[in-house]
């Protein structure tokens, strides 16, 4: 048995050429017969040293009272220059600045926009005027029955409060040949009154006047608990004896103007009615009646 310097590996010789080169031996071992003795080559080879793993280099020795805190790079974030810090004042001052140009341009284009809308709107109206050239509708008291005054002139026998009631028959005259009004009566209002004293309050009916037409239809007004002074009772007894009794109707209405298939907008209207009648009765006749007639937001031809 042969002994190396390290590790081998035998091989049966299988002829001389077989010999590797580092260190190989052929030996014979002993035999009784030398010729029937098997050849062997060894083969030496030089160990391959190991790797070892790799230590990370020793840490520095702390100080005492110290601590190493070991932070992964990616959580390591680096400081910016202070020419960041610069460059992000200059560019929000910009932002800034472009923003309230920004708002002062939009709301520059809106007023614009308000103002060219509203002049295209007037000159809308003013060439719908000139075509249209609209008139102012006119009233008339035809008749006003009175109730619930009789005696009124009698101070012994006439009752402490009087109800007093008018009928007033209207007739309504629309002039223009291509407008319609409509008289919106659920928020009207109907007084009567005589020499500043409220008698009587009612509503104006709703109703719809077309172009070209006389409509005439009864405004009723009602009052309770009406108590007149010494003074308005010698008054209203001397008118009637003149057989003049003057009354004051006033009227306040919605209406809205129709051209076509286009209504306005409710604008108010107010009347004011001066009737006379001969005496306190429900048969009483009109013996003289003027109105004036008033309308916001609108100019009207007589």
């Amino acid at each position: 048995m042969m002994h190396g310097n390290g590790h081998g590996r035998v091989h049966p010789a299988a002829s001389s050429s077989d010999f590797s080169g580092e260190m190989n031996q052929s030996v014979s071992a002993p035999s009784s017969d030398p010729s029937s003795s098997p050849l062997y080559s060894f083969h030496f080879e030089k160990p391959v040293p190991q790797q070892q793993p790799e230590q990370p280099p020793p840490a520095a020795a702390a100080q005492p009272g110290t601590y190493v805190v070991q932070v992964p790079k990616d959580k390591v974030f680096r400081v910016p220059p202070p020419e960041n810090a610069r460059l992000f004042e200059h560019y929000t001052r910009r932002a800034k600045r472009r923003s309230r140009c920004s708002c002062v341009r939009v709301c520059t284009c809106l007023l614009a926009a308000i103002l060219a809308l509203a002049v295209l709107l007037a000159a809308a109206a003013g060439v719908m005027y000139l075509v249209v050239r609209p008139r102012r509708p006119s009233y008339a008291v035809q008749a006003l029955a009175v109730s619930g005054l009789a005696g009124v002139g009698n101070a012994s026998a006439a009752p402490a409060a009087f109800s007093p009631g008018f009928d007033a028959t209207v007739r309504a005259d629309n002039p223009n040949g291509k407008i319609g009004v409509h008289y919106e009566g659920g928020r009207s209002h109907v007084s009567v009154s005589y020499d500043g004293v409220p008698l009587a309050d009612g509503a104006w009916p709703a109703l719809y006047q077309g172009p070209r037409n006389v409509t005439v239809f009864v405004a009723k007004a009602k009052g309770s608990g009406i108590r007149f002074s010494q003074g308005v009772r010698g008054q209203m007894a001397a008118a009637e004896r003149l057989r003049s009794v003057p009354f004051d109707v006033d009227v306040e209405v919605p209406v809205r103007l129709q051209l076509g298939g286009v209504r306005t907008w409710a604008v108010r209207a107010r009347a004011r009615c001066t009737v006379a009648v001969d005496r306190l009765a429900a048969g009483a006749k009109v013996v003289s009646s003027s109105c004036d007639v008033k309308v916001r937001f609108l100019s009207w031809r007589n």
